[in-house]
């Protein structure tokens, strides 16, 4: 295998891993901002709704860099499903948000977390 397709088959891991790392990144920062609006910071509340938007557009970009990992640098199909699935919550948390149905936001909001964190820990700890 030549230096230049050795490179090539690299770039979608890489990919992946900075949008997953980002995805994590951005969740978490949902979680302060949702804990500075309880603390009383109320301007909290519209910062967590503009970055939940940003997690939506990225959950999209991690899922396409999970296609890209998965068809030209020789990944599972696995985080494809599992960065949709990411993509239709994080779609379904900003109507849920802004309608304040905290009973289902607040649980689906934990459960997409643990999933990005999971989902990050495994795109840096896979080698092909």
């Amino acid at each position: 295998m030549t230096g230049s397709m050795a490179r090539a088959a690299t770039w979608p891991l890489m990919l992946f891993r900075g949008t997953a790392t980002l995805a994590a990144l951005l969740v978490l920062s949902q979680a302060v901002l949702a804990g500075g609006f309880l603390s009383g910071r109320y301007e909290a509340l519209a910062m967590h709704g503009r970055n939940g938007g940003v997690v939506a557009i990225v959950m999209l970009c991690q899922t396409i860099a999970a296609v890209l990992l998965w068809r030209f640098g020789s990944g599972p199909s696995w985080p494809v499903r599992t960065g949709l699935i990411q993509l239709v919550i994080a779609a379904a948390l900003i109507p849920l948000g802004e309608e304040r149905v905290l009973a289902v936001h607040v649980p689906l909001a934990v459960g997409l977390a643990i999933g990005t964190a999971m989902l990050m820990s495994w795109a840096w700890r896979w080698q092909r």
